[in-house]
């Protein structure tokens, strides 16, 4: 017999649930300020004390999966229903702190929502369009228009490091939606005569979309920062502070190579650990006996010239954790990307998506 929550069935897949909150609300919640993701969640209309206070608990416990709690678990049962009065009760009903009076007055700053928009639009992307779920075939143009974004974003300012490597990295995240898309081709002409042709097509479609939304998370959380930094400089991105990671962008700002270095990886730092984190565990928890991120781990390769596969870096690691994942990166690949000349970077990160994914480098 379990504790009775009003929504006892919803978190049953804690990791899609946590996908599929907003990346301000998973940076809150992970940096462990509960009460600033409980206001995200409230401005957007998630008021149920009972729902947010699994959301906060389950943040706490990923063990558990979004189970929910046991009878015989009374420690647990009474942290939980303390989280609900102490963290999220008391969140819903404090009253607003008075906005701080400017000492001169100040242009109103652009929201984020404005500067998501203007991204979208940069990119050439209908977002009513933009769609995961509807798979790689129908999403290839945005997939392309996404990284195209990325090599554009470079091109204006090369200080804009994060924007190169994302283009780089596309031609590998490229290559793994299309080797998706043919095993489900493949396995769909044989469905008739293959038994285990259905359980193959619905691995590789889960994949597929999981990797589809990683994609537009990764947009909405970082496109926005980049297209204020390019329209509006470092004083954009202050106005609407915390939702920037203000440090990184003055380090970018600076010119100076060393910090210029230092912002660009604090913010691939945060697509990996912040962003892309629940989009990996729901990879975890498909239920195929871990062989998907074996499968990945094992052919997993640099995008970057010179650089080396995971396997190699992080011997039996697991790319889905962050660990391992950031060990590669950190050790391996950016220090890679990073040596590379101004004028072979540029060459690279303005190759075509199609030979990146093959990598076949351009001479140079």
């Amino acid at each position: 017999m379990t504790v009775p929550f009003s929504v006892e069935g919803e978190l049953e897949s804690w990791a899609d649930t946590l996908l599929r909150l907003p990346a301000g609300v998973r940076a809150a919640l992970l940096a462990g300020h509960p009460e600033e993701a409980v206001r995200l969640l409230a401005a957007g209309g998630k008021r149920d004390e009972a729902w947010l206070t699994d959301v906060v608990f389950h943040t706490r416990h990923p063990e558990l999966r979004g189970r929910a709690i046991r009878r015989t678990e009374r420690a647990l049962a009474q942290e939980w229903r303390d989280l609900r009065t102490t963290v999220v009760h008391a969140a819903l009903t404090a009253p607003p702190a008075p906005p701080p009076a400017p000492a001169v007055p100040a242009a109103p700053a652009r929201p984020v929502t404005d500067w998501r928009l203007r991204a979208l639009r940069s990119a050439g992307i209908d977002p009513a369009k933009w769609d995961p779920d509807a798979g790689f075939t129908a999403m290839k143009p945005i997939v392309e228009r996404v990284y195209a974004y990325d090599m554009d974003l470079f091109n204006h300012n090369e200080n804009l490091l994060w924007a190169g490597m994302a283009k780089l990295a596309g031609g590998q995240v490229y290559r793994g939606l299309s080797v998706t898309q043919a095993t489900i081709d493949a396995a769909a002409m044989t469905a008739d005569q293959v038994v285990t042709a259905d359980v193959l097509i619905t691995y590789a479609q889960s994949v597929q979309v999981k990797l589809l939304f990683a994609q537009r998370a990764i947009f909405g959380d970082l496109a926005w920062q980049h297209q204020a930094f390019v329209e509006g400089g470092l004083p954009a991105l202050e106005a609407v502070s915390p939702a920037a990671p203000v440090d990184a962008w003055r380090d970018i700002a600076s010119g100076d190579p060393g910090r210029v270095r230092r912002g660009n990886r604090a913010l691939l730092r945060r697509e990996q650990e912040v962003v892309l984190a629940p989009f990996y565990a729901s990879i975890r928890d498909i239920p195929d006996f871990d062989q998907i991120p074996k499968r990945m781990s094992a052919e997993a390769l640099s995008p970057v010239t010179g650089g080396k596969p995971f396997r190699d870096v992080v011997p039996g690691g697991d790319i889905t954790v962050f660990a391992d994942r950031w060990k590669w990166i950190e050790t391996d690949m950016l220090p890679a990307y990073e040596v590379l000349t101004p004028a072979r970077r540029r060459q690279l990160v303005n190759a075509p998506l199609a030979d990146l994914a093959a990598r076949r480098w351009p001479p140079g």
